[in-house]
């Protein structure tokens, strides 16, 4: 998933932006650094993780030996921009943002565009079995402008229940959990390791999934230097990463090792929570999809990070991708 906890992302991106002007004024990053927005913490960094584990990322002129993560946000975006790769994964809203500050991106492959885990429970003792149980209720969300926050509106939106429910920035998922056993809130976001690992505790009332059944919220981008300096590197990378999608699905005993080891979770773990994971195409091959990327601009419509529907020809540069990766999106 996306980051869900990044607070005032524009504002955020502008901070990040002069710590990385200073820092590369200051001395130069190292270029084997690759930055991924919350590597290790969320399932649609683990193709990065196979990528490096692998050793595709030291091949066909790649020389990555370290992977740098961040909490999302501002700090993702300062980590691509103080190193001399300038490539990186990113969260979609973060990016465009930043490209809305003046930072001069493209965004060249898309990282993930399923939500996949992402749901909305409440306690099993509850009497609500759907959204709609929830009139005269509190809901929670993680932060303003986060991917919870846009699915959210747009279920309440679709369900027409705009004025019926209250919707309430809990902090985060773990704030959620807890706001939802003390019965602040009567519904929470909630997603794995405790959805699939605590399943007897909550009830899922309307899963991310039901409302966008693509959305394009984790992205690959490049600075317009980058990618006119360095082309052949810049495929290089979406090609390494590909690749390891590949390897995910012939190879699941290995992934779920991996898996284990990056994300701090018992292989027994990794093999219960991966499987669904396949099951819903979670980690995309690096095409991109016309319903993401729509469905994201509705999303961030929603909660006022643009305020028009995106020209996505504008920004997206398919020209790295393979010839059997490129589509035809407007």
């Amino acid at each position: 998933m996306a980051s869900r906890s990044s607070w005032g992302i524009a504002t955020q991106v502008a901070a990040a932006l002069c710590a990385a002007l200073a820092g590369l004024a200051g001395s130069a990053a190292r270029a084997d650094t690759l930055a991924i927005s919350e590597y290790g913490k969320i399932t649609s960094t683990l193709p990065w993780a196979v990528a490096f584990k692998q050793g595709y990322l030291k091949q066909d002129g790649l020389n990555v030996t370290d992977i740098v993560s961040s909490s999302g946000g501002g700090s993702a975006l300062r980590n691509i921009l103080a190193s001399d790769m300038a490539v990186g994964n990113l969260g979609t809203a973060t990016a465009i943002a930043a490209i809305n500050q003046g930072i001069d991106l493209r965004i060249v492959m898309c990282n993930a565009d399923n939500i996949g885990d992402l749901s909305w429970a409440t306690t099993m003792h509850s009497s609500a079995r759907s959204l709609k149980d929830l009139i005269g209720k509190k809901i929670a969300y993680t932060a303003p402008r986060s991917t919870t926050e846009m699915v959210l509106r747009a279920a309440v939106a679709d369900a027409g229940l705009n004025g019926k429910v209250t919707l309430l920035p809990i902090g985060g998922l773990g704030p959620g959990l807890t706001a939802l056993a003390q019965g602040a809130v009567d519904a929470t976001p909630l997603s794995d390791p405790a959805l699939t690992l605590q399943a007897d505790r909550y009830r899922i009332l309307f899963r991310a999934n039901d409302v966008f059944p693509k959305f394009t919220y984790s992205v690959v981008v490049a600075t317009r230097e980058y990618t006119l300096k360095h082309p052949e590197q810049l495929r290089a990378l979406l090609r390494a990463r590909r690749r390891a999608v590949e390897f995910m699905e012939q190879h699941h005993d290995e992934t779920a090792q991996i898996y284990s080891d990056i994300f701090d979770v018992s292989l027994e773990d990794a093999k219960k929570l991966l499987p669904k994971y396949y099951a819903w195409g979670q980690w995309s091959h690096g095409e991109f999809s016309r319903d993401g990327l729509e469905a994201m601009s509705r999303g961030m419509l929603a909660v006022g990070i643009i305020d028009k529907p995106m020209d996505w020809s504008k920004l997206v540069d398919q020209s790295f991708l393979a010839p059997d990766q490129q589509r035809k999106l407007w």
